[in-house]
């Protein structure tokens, strides 16, 4: 069975919860879409391509794109991977804990 993108985003968070418990890191979870208001408006959240987990360890910035096996970035999360770089950050599409790992090291 195929893990769904939110399953594997939920073990990322269960074990960044963790990190963050043991003060190796700080993380967080970021939506982008927006949100119908009681008073019909929409609001928001988010920056389009932004990385579904940010986080900073060490001092450093961490951009987490979650993606199943077969999931592809969109042109908005290519243009973010570029940005986020080029500010020095490290962005990582990840498709399981064991990147994640990886990635923090």
């Amino acid at each position: 069975m195929k893990a769904k993108e939110s399953q594997i985003q939920k073990a990322i968070c269960d074990y960044l919860t963790l990190q963050e418990k043991l003060g190796r890191l700080i993380f967080c979870r970021t939506s982008v879409g927006s949100l119908k208001l009681a008073t019909g408006r929409y609001f928001k959240t988010g920056k389009v391509g932004w990385p579904d987990i940010t986080v900073l360890k060490g001092g450093k910035f961490y951009g987490l794109e979650v993606k199943t096996a077969k999931g592809i970035q969109s042109d908005a999360q290519k243009a973010m991977s570029f940005l986020i770089e080029r500010q020095y950050g490290v962005y990582a599409v990840v498709r399981n804990l064991d990147d994640v790992m990886r990635v923090l090291r």
